[in-house]
């Protein structure tokens, strides 16, 4: 695990925090810790498209937290909703991130995002604001390059409408360390990361391990567009990735 500057610990705290060289041991952590590393060159080859899983029917929102439900926080710094999801046998890592106790790498959290990377192996070029709404976002999340992202398309969770796509992590990557990605640019932290996006104000959510694929709903919540990812490493079984589906529609918004 990677000590950070702000919090210590997703064993999903960015997202989401571990060693990238086993998946069992690997929790999906944003943060970051201090290091100096020299960036090696290589280019990836790409994964085959993915073929979108089917979001199951969406249950109606709630007004109060479910009993015995896991409350992760918003990354982000600025004013959010509660977020509680029901998850036996699966706890709540950093503050930030839902994830299994054991087995494969399997993690939700809940995001404010600020910028995005035009490329997520070279984030340090090219990061920017998306823009404001739930199509903004989606449309340069999308257009990455080597994440073969599936067709979003309009979906509900929690009772709240926006934009749902997979995606993934080229499958033929290397990755060494605690989540280093060869060839990718050496960030100010010292790692080596392959950046999806940045929490507004605070936490990066990077990638773990090559061929990782993640869930994405991106949601208005009462005129505040939430990102809610839901990861697996290819080792997931049809069975962690159904108790996963039922973990996130158990999720709920509640009032700040």
């Amino acid at each position: 695990m990677r000590a950070s500057p702000s919090l210590s610990t997703l064993a999903i705290a960015a997202a989401l925090l571990a060693s990238a060289c086993s998946t069992a041991a690997v929790s999906p952590g944003p943060m970051r810790g201090p290091a100096s590393v020299s960036p090696a060159a290589i280019v990836a080859q790409p994964t085959a498209t993915l073929r979108p899983t089917p979001p199951a029917t969406p249950s109606a929102p709630t007004a109060a937290p479910l009993a015995g439900a896991l409350a992760p926080r918003v990354f982000g710094t600025g004013s959010y909703p509660g977020v509680t999801v029901v998850a036996p046998g699966w706890h709540l890592n950093g503050d930030f991130f839902v994830d299994k106790s054991s087995g494969p790498l399997l993690g939700i959290s809940v995001w404010d995002v600020g910028q995005v990377p035009r490329d997520p192996c070279h984030p340090l070029v090219d990061m920017s604001d998306p823009g404001p709404t739930v199509d903004d976002l989606v449309r340069a999340l999308v257009a990455q390059p080597l994440r073969h992202a599936s067709k979003p398309t309009g979906v509900a969770l929690a009772g709240y409408s926006g934009r749902y796509f997979e995606w993934s992590v080229p499958s033929n990557m290397v990755v060494t360390g605690d989540a280093d990605f060869k060839g990718c640019d050496v960030q100010p932290n010292g790692h080596l990361d392959y950046v999806s996006w940045q929490g507004s104000g605070m936490g990066e959510r990077y990638q773990q391990v090559a061929g990782q694929v993640d869930r994405v709903w991106v949601l208005d919540v009462k005129g505040q567009r939430l990102l809610v990812d839901a990861t697996h490493t290819p080792e997931a079984t049809p069975a962690d990735l159904a108790e996963q589906e039922q973990i996130v529609q158990s999720l709920r918004f509640t009032a700040p």
